[in-house]
């Protein structure tokens, strides 16, 4: 009986223990999930932070979703640039109507309705002539100062859009409409990339975000980038790389790549650029939708934020995309053995210069006369107003007034646009025109 009693005693004081432990875990719980004030905080200012992490992580969450979509987008790309070069392209035409009035006087009303067309476009003969055409420019190979066009002066343009929208923009409204189908295309429109990945593409088949891998997942680019020309980019980075000093490997290469005719086949994100269909006959020129072209119509992935299609494929655009190194800032200075800030600036500052000077060189050589450039070396570490002001004292300054540099490509180039999306748009104008002033000040008082 004594041996009963305890054990049932001993079941009681488990039981009692169990309960008490699982009303501690459920506050715990519950109170764990809740951002705890830290010590003379009041209740708003953690509420605060607690909507902000809810809003970096809902942010992320959003990230990493573009970047499984971009993934897909780019694998689709890779098919057809590396496979026969055939893509789809679907268009929405509209089609006026007229429909009668039913009131006591029928007037005729016109009525615009969206008709579907799918477009096959055959861009095989243009990556084969990129291909061949892809130049690789080692870093010991001199390029020939170029000379003032015949325009007047050059016209400058500050844009908050991508780099692609751009160009599709620009190759649509200026270059001339061409009805032979399948010709290959030349453009005169280069556009300077960042490339400092050791390998083509920059990661652009994980979903990658860097400028050229954007670049890749749009156009042919990564039919250029893996020839048997471009090759030796590749080699000259990877060898750069195994350098033992770390300040000569962030400085990297003056080595260049330039790969002409590059095809552009898709709609950046955020472009909405549309393109007049005074001339498009669908009869002629395309397939009508139907129940059997149902597939051809669904987008390769959907923005979760605003239900837009991402990557939508466009009629071919062209550009020459001329491939460079930036220098890592960053790397520089945290492995720099110079005891002076000011001269590591300076290392920093006179290398991104020359290598800029050097692809505007190789433009002009080329026969671009309308460039489209980026913030080049702003990922790398560099800021922005570095960027800028190296710019107008190429583009826009006098000769003789600073470095041997300074005005050498001044008038050279018919139209120069700075692709500079977000928050660095407005830094990087008010800094180049600052700078341009500067010069104009200087050249008054020197001539007074």
């Amino acid at each position: 009986m004594t041996k009963t009693t305890s054990i049932s005693a001993s079941r009681n004081r488990v039981r009692s223990r169990n309960r008490r432990s699982a009303r501690k875990l459920s506050r715990h719980t519950s109170t764990s999930l809740q951002l705890k004030p830290k010590p003379q905080e009041d209740l708003g200012k953690a509420q605060a932070r607690q909507r902000t992490r809810r809003s970096a992580s809902y942010a992320h969450a959003a990230h990493r979703y573009k970047c499984t979509q971009w993934a897909v987008i780019a694998q689709q790309t890779a098919r057809v640039v590396l496979g026969d070069g055939k893509y789809v392209e679907t268009r929405r035409v509209p089609v006026v109507s007229t429909l009668a009035d039913m009131s006591e006087t029928p007037q005729p009303s016109p009525m615009t309705t969206m008709r579907i067309w799918h477009i096959v476009h055959d861009i095989a003969a243009q990556i084969h002539h990129s291909v061949l055409s892809t130049t690789f420019y080692p870093p010991t190979q001199d390029l020939p100062k170029p000379t003032a066009s015949n325009h007047s002066s050059t016209s400058f343009e500050f844009s908050r859009n991508s780099v692609l929208s751009i160009v599709r923009r620009l190759y649509l409204t200026s270059q001339p409409t061409n009805t032979v189908p399948y010709r290959v295309h030349d453009s005169n429109i280069g556009v300077l990339s960042p490339l400092s990945s050791r390998h083509p593409g920059a990661g652009f088949l994980r979903g990658s975000s860097t400028f050229n891998a954007v670049l890749a997942r749009s156009t042919s680019l990564i039919s250029s980038l893996t020839s048997t020309s471009a090759q030796p980019f590749f080699t000259l980075l990877r060898e750069q790389a195994r350098f033992s000093n770390p300040a000569v490997v962030a400085l990297s290469t003056d080595a260049m790549l330039y790969s002409p005719s590059i095809v552009g086949l898709r709609r950046d994100d955020s472009d909405r650029f549309e393109v007049s269909n005074d001339d498009f006959y669908g009869e002629l020129d395309a397939i009508p939708a139907d129940p059997t072209t149902k597939d051809l119509e669904t987008p390769p992935a959907i923005n979760g934020q605003n239900q837009r299609a991402m990557g939508e494929y466009v009629a071919p655009y062209f550009m020459n995309v001329l491939s460079a190194a930036p220098a890592h800032a960053g790397s520089f200075r945290s492995a720099s053995y110079s005891s002076s800030e000011s001269e590591t600036h300076r290392v920093v500052r006179q290398t991104i210069k020359s290598r800029i000077a050097r692809a505007l060189r190789l433009f002009a050589a080329r026969g671009d006369s309308t460039l489209v450039l980026c913030a080049f070396g702003c990922e790398e570490g560099t800021s922005i107003d570095t960027i800028a002001q190296i710019y107008a004292e190429l583009l826009a300054c006098s000769s003789g007034t600073g470095d041997v540099d300074d005005g050498e490509f001044t008038d050279v180039f018919e139209k120069v646009i700075f692709a500079i999306p977000g928050r660095l748009h407005s830094t990087f104008r008010k800094t180049f025109e600052m700078r341009v002033y500067e010069d104009e000040l200087i050249r008054s008082l020197e001539s007074n």
